[in-house]
């Protein structure tokens, strides 16, 4: 220690030998080194971005990809464009008591018409970036897609929504909203719409700025949740929807991928989950103190069925061990789940208020609930494995799951009275199985080395956070900012 004289005896030196390592062991725990130690076994909350990512971020050209967020279920305000008001976003037992609110809230349902052709005034109208829950004169505040954002702003990312910086000459990011009521593949055609009028704008301002006429832009897709599955859908199928009829041939031709780069997907259902049967039978809650949207409400919304446990998962059987067919409408008849419980009628008076009768409302419903699981099994079958054409070379698939939550994984039915409830849970981010995130087909009967997925990922990387906080972490920004900015597209 410079500057300072000790005179000790010869007896006491090895005390004083002790002392001096121990005041530097503990100067050198308090100060850390310029430079990384091998010993160092602390964690860091924050990453330093490199001056080669710091560059990336900046670069504006045609060789960077513009992003498109895709929010997931629930995620976007609904609007009633008929007279301006709130049908989803303001949540509040004041919203939601008003005679009308469920009505509106209601994915239209009338006999002899196809799904597609069922719309009222109400629309998506933004995606939900914050959002806040009054109960009891409390605020409980949700958080969104606006972190998201944020990460893609730091990563350089210029919004549409934004004036253009002095730097920047034309947006690079675009946040989809939707209908998330509605058939994944109707909101497929919107996206598909959605991207050829930004890639024509980017065209537009790339001929204008770098001399190139006709630049075949490409677009990285962020899709949260179900939006994963919309953007899964797209990049095999572009928009194109669904076929009426269950039997008629509907070849994958991956028409989106010639639009698309990378397609992230985070805690995106690629299997299903076992919440959606549940909420089909017992009604929608936010958060625990928060207003239950009922059953006959949540048994309107298309998408919730596309998103049932896929069968291979065998996630939903009896007590003998034997799976339940919950894809059949003879099954949801037999135990009088969902839209077909008699003692829903309260509500369905609310949802269908031009029809006097039970029996009238009865027979609306039990005609969408058989719409609703036709266009599911529809789905499902659409988004199994198709080896012909392959998914194309230039087409990346990355994954960002959360592994941290046990979650409902399988679930049982009393054959006695339909009563369904919660037999297994297992990892994920609370409301997404990993396993179901990564669509992994193997299973205790069918167990083998490493995964089985019908799709070809690029990279999957698994965050210890719940199904919105997977998205909160730095290290999901640190992450996600590499595969955009630092991973090549092709």
């Amino acid at each position: 220690m410079t500057g300072i004289i000790l005179h000790v005896t010869r007896s006491k030196k090895k005390y004083f030998y002790i002392l001096t390592v121990g005041i530097s062991l503990l100067i050198a725990a308090c100060v850390p080194p310029e430079s990384g130690s091998y010993h160092d076994s602390a964690t860091y909350k924050d990453a330093i971005y490199s001056e080669i990512a710091e560059r990336s971020f900046t670069y504006e050209g045609p060789l960077r990809n513009p992003v498109i967020v895709i929010h997931g279920l629930l995620g976007a305000r609904l609007t009633d464009f008929a007279d301006g008001r709130n049908v989803w976003g303001n949540f509040s037992y004041e919203s939601i008591a008003r005679g009308d609110h469920f009505a509106r809230l209601a994915h239209p349902m009338k006999q002899g018409s196809p799904l597609h052709e069922l719309r009222n005034e109400v629309r998506s109208s933004g995606v939900l970036e914050q959002s806040a829950i009054h109960v009891l004169g409390m605020e409980f505040h949700l958080t969104n897609y606006d972190i998201l954002l944020d990460v893609l702003k730091n990563c350089g990312y210029q919004p549409d929504v934004s004036p253009l910086p002095s730097n920047r000459h034309f947006p690079s990011l675009f946040v989809f909203h939707y209908d998330w009521r509605r058939d994944i593949s109707e909101n497929a055609c919107e996206l598909a719409k959605f991207i050829q009028s930004k890639k024509a704008m980017l065209q537009e301002r790339y001929a204008a700025v770098y001399q190139l006429r006709d630049y075949p832009v490409r677009f990285d897709l962020i899709g949260h949740s179900m939006g994963g599955l919309l953007a899964r859908y797209y990049a095999m199928y572009g928009g194109k929807l669904l076929p009426e009829s269950e039997t008629a041939a509907f070849p994958v031709t991956w028409e989106g991928a010639r639009n698309l780069g990378k397609v992230i997907m985070i805690g995106t259902p690629n299997a299903g989950y076992a919440d959606t049967l549940l909420e089909l039978n017992r009604g929608l809650r936010l958060v625990s103190a928060s207003p239950v949207y009922p059953k006959a409400l949540i048994g309107t919304f298309v998408s919730y069925y596309q998103m049932l446990p896929d069968t291979s998962c065998r996630a939903v059987r009896y007590e003998d061990g034997s799976d339940v067919d919950y894809f059949s409408e003879k099954t949801w008849e037999h135990f009088r789940w969902g839209l077909l419980d008699p003692e829903q009628d309260v509500w369905l008076r609310q949802l269908l208020p031009g029809m006097s009768a039970a029996a009238e409302r009865r027979a609306a419903a039990r005609d969408h609930l058989k719409k609703c699981l036709a266009r599911a099994r529809q789905f499902k079958k659409a988004m199994l494995p198709h080896t012909t054409p392959p998914q194309p070379a230039e087409l990346k698939f990355y994954l960002i799951a959360g592994d941290a939550v046990l979650t409902n994984q399988v679930l049982e039915v009393d054959r006695k009275t339909g009563a369904v409830k919660v037999l297994k849970t297992e990892t994920g981010d609370g409301k997404i199985l990993a396993s179901s995130a990564v669509f992994d087909r193997r299973n205790a009967e069918n167990w083998h080395w490493q995964m089985d997925s019908p799709i070809r990922w690029h990279s999957v990387l698994f965050f210890q956070g719940g199904h919105m906080g997977i998205m909160n972490s730095p290290v999901f920004a640190s992450n996600l900012s590499y595969i955009l900015a630092g991973m090549p597209s092709k």
